[in-house]
C-alpha cells in the first residue's frame, strides 16, 4: 500500500500509523479501531475526540448537572442564613444520573442526612431548697418516716405528689437534686419525712399545697 503523507507530501510505502518522515498520523487506515472506532485518537491539537453521539450526551449531561448544582448552591446559601433559626444540619448531597432509551440523561441532586441539630436548649431547673443548720439538727433528732407518693404522667412532664402530713410550710421542706435521684426531707411537729426518688430528670418546678409537695419534672 502506497500513499502520500498529508502533511509533508512524501511517498509512504507499507502500512504505518505515523509518517516515518514527519510523524503525522496516517489517515484512512483500514484496520480494526476497537469499540470506540477511529475517533478514539488524539488529534493534532492533542484533544480527545469522543465517538459520534458522545458529545451530545455529554453536553446534555453537563448542562443538567450545572443547573442542578446552581440550584443546590442557591439553596445552601439560603439555608446557611437560616441555620440558626431552623437548626438543620446537612451531612452531604446525593447525585443521581439516569437515562432511558435515546432520551438525554437526567441528573437529580438531593441532600441526605438532614436532621435537627443536636444543640438542645438546656432546661432551666428549679432552685434546690436546703435546710439551715438548725433545721438539719432538728431533722436528725426526729424519727423518720417515708411519705406516700403518687405519680402522674402528662404529655411533657411528670408530676410527683408527696404527702407530708403535719408539715406546715415549704420552709420545712428540703429538696436536693442528686446525680441520679431527688432527695426529699421534711420536718413535722413530732416526726420527719425522708424520701429518695430514683429518677434522673430535670426538676423544673415545685409547690407546697395542703400538706402535699408537688414536683414537676421534664419528661
Amino acid at each position: 500500500m502506497k500513499k502520500n503523507c498529508s502533511k509533508c507530501g512524501k511517498r509512504i510505502k507499507g502500512v504505518y500509523e505515523f509518517c516515518p518522515y514527519c510523524g503525522n498520523i496516517i489517515e484512512n487506515r483500514e484496520e480494526d479501531w476497537g469499540m470506540l472506532g477511529k475517533n478514539d485518537l488524539v488529534n493534532k491539537n492533542n484533544e480527545i475526540k469522543l465517538p459520534f453521539g458522545f458529545n451530545t450526551i455529554f453536553n446534555s449531561l453537563m448542562n443538567s448537572l450545572n443547573k442542578e448544582m446552581a440550584e443546590l448552591n442557591k439553596t445552601s446559601a439560603i439555608q446557611d442564613q437560616d441555620k440558626r433559626k431552623t437548626g438543620l444540619v446537612k451531612n452531604g448531597i446525593s447525585i443521581n444520573i439516569s437515562s432511558s432509551g435515546n432520551a438525554p440523561p437526567k441528573v437529580s441532586v438531593s441532600y441526605f442526612g438532614d436532621e435537627k441539630a443536636k444543640k438542645s436548649k438546656k432546661v432551666k431547673e428549679a432552685e434546690p431548697r436546703l435546710f439551715s443548720d438548725i433545721k438539719t439538727k432538728k431533722f436528725l433528732s426526729l424519727s423518720k418516716e417515708e411519705p406516700k407518693t403518687s405519680l402522674r404522667r402528662l404529655s411533657k412532664k411528670i408530676v410527683y405528689e408527696i404527702e407530708l402530713t403535719g408539715v406546715s410550710s415549704i420552709e420545712d421542706v428540703s429538696i436536693v437534686k442528686l446525680e441520679n435521684s431527688i432527695e426529699i426531707r421534711a420536718i413535722a411537729k413530732d416526726k420527719a419525712y425522708f424520701k429518695i426518688i430514683p429518677i434522673n430528670l430535670p426538676l423544673i418546678d415545685y409547690d407546697f399545697l395542703d400538706e402535699k409537695l408537688i414536683l414537676e419534672l421534664k419528661a
